[in-house]
């Protein structure tokens, strides 16, 4: 590597002016995190493979490719850790003697866990841990299912969902920041405001004792939909400030979930259907603002057109949304939450579910869904630009970065944060291995005239 010093003009050195390596706030985070997807139905089936493919590495360049800043990773712990009937938690006199330390979570599967996560961080996305699957705990505290428990037997799910988190916190503390957590998911369709609320503190307080700045994303109980977050008490928000809160849009269900029997609302988009998503939005909004805590819109989606099968290449037998109305909706939905600061990961559970975005047979898209969730559909606002341009990874880095475009590059530029021009490159991999630690500025000068930057943090 050449290493030469070249100024460069004081925007650059102001573009860094203030700038730290320190953990980005969750506004910030939420900014970083903008358009993303869900990598549903696959670690958060009982076992991998169950319901959808083993991921493999490439999803993660297909996704990074096509300019998704954000997976979800939705996660079940259960049948990965030791089991409540194996357990003894009480004694002779049915006093409760159990602890989180009766259970342990498979160190393998954390493995696998650890790796999937690690595909995604290393090109440069978020990854969020979304302990998913686990309905057992939320069901414990709901009298109408079957998991339903009291006395004893709820102090014992309790430590196990204790233990399920110590394990998470334990494995991934040292991670960078692109890594977030997400502690229930849906727990409000069993599960109280208060109690929701507890829990959150309860795991916040497990969490921060090994991730102290880490973003959590939290959600309330009580109410679904857009009313979740309303749910959080102001106490908890306060006492916490590295939370982010979450909700999941599924509105209309008779039209979201209409390949089912039971739905036949195969049409969306008048102005009264946006205007409703326009006001539940707007009231979650207004919430965030008033207490100060940035929205991460986890789920939305809608049913695959005529309830399509993508594995038999049929449509369904119930029939399902028509095609124009489907990519609509995710496309109002997705610009709904962007245009308010929220950031988003869509749910996609392969071509083996009724909401297919990505098809892991043969790493294809439906494109138009697609497009639309990602701003380039027909309403054209907020287009993806600067993520299609180029995207790094590893970042951070200590030896290597990659450079990613399907733009042709002129020239690339490696700037320090005191404006230094260490490097002047035209390979797609840049050796960083003898630089200093520190906020570095990889600017891109493309074919047609047009640069772009991001920032690289060298470690």
């Amino acid at each position: 590597m050449k290493h030469l010093i070249f100024p460069i003009t004081i925007f650059l050195f102001v573009l860094f002016s203030g700038q730290s390596i320190g953990q980005a706030t969750p506004q910030e985070m939420v900014a970083k995190m903008g358009r993303g997807i869900n990598l549903g139905n696959v670690l958060s089936a009982p076992y991998e493979g169950n319901w959808a493919p083993a991921v493999e590495e490439t999803y993660f360049d297909d996704v990074l490719n096509e300019g998704f800043s954000t997976v979800r990773i939705p996660i079940r712990f259960d049948k990965h850790t030791t089991a409540l009937a194996d357990v003894t938690y009480t004694d002779s006199s049915n006093n409760y003697i159990g602890s989180p330390n009766d259970y342990t979570v498979d160190p393998t599967f954390l493995d696998r866990v650890e790796q999937v996560t690690d595909w995604a961080l290393t090109r440069g996305l978020v990854a969020i841990i979304d302990v998913h699957g686990d309905k057992w705990y939320w069901e414990s505290y709901d009298a109408t299912s079957p998991e339903y428990k009291t006395g004893n037997d709820l102090l014992a799910a309790e430590d196990r969902f204790r233990a399920i988190w110590t394990a998470i916190s334990d494995r991934f503390q040292l991670k960078s920041e692109n890594l977030l957590f997400e502690i229930m998911n849906e727990p409000y369709f069993n599960m109280s405001a208060s109690q929701v609320d507890n829990v959150n503190t309860n795991i916040l307080s497990i969490i921060r004792q090994t991730n102290p700045t880490r973003n959590v994303i939290i959600t309330g109980g009580g109410a679904n939909s857009w009313q979740a977050p309303l749910q959080i008490s102001s106490s908890l928000i306060s006492s916490d400030v590295h939370l982010i809160a979450t909700f999941h849009y599924y509105v209309p269900f008779k039209f979201t979930s209409s390949s089912k029997q039971q739905y036949s609302d195969y049409n969306w988009g008048t102005d009264a259907d946006k205007a409703n998503v326009d006001s539940h939005f707007d009231t979650v909004l207004n919430w965030s603002q008033t207490n100060n805590i940035p929205v991460f819109l986890g789920e939305f989606g809608a049913d695959n057109y005529c309830g399509y099968d993508y594995v038999n290449n049929t449509c369904g037998g119930y029939g399902g949304p028509d095609n124009t109305s489907r990519v609509l909706y995710h496309e109002y939905v997705a610009d709904a939450a962007i245009s308010r600061g929220f950031s988003f990961t869509a749910w996609d559970a392969g071509e083996k579910s009724n909401k297919t975005i990505y098809k892991v047979s043969d790493r294809s898209w439906v494109e138009d869904v697609k497009n639309a969730i990602l701003g380039n559909g027909t309403l054209g606002v907020d287009q993806v630009k600067s993520k299609k341009d180029f995207q790094l990874f590893p970042n951070p880095a200590t030896s290597v970065v990659n450079i990613q475009t399907h733009r042709t590059i002129s020239n690339i530029h490696l700037i320090s944060s005191l404006g230094q021009l260490f490097s002047t490159e035209n390979s797609r991999t840049i050796d960083v291995s003898d630089l200093k630690s520190g906020i570095y500025l990889v600017k891109v000068l493309f074919k047609n005239g047009e640069t772009n930057c991001k920032k690289l943090l060298i470690n």
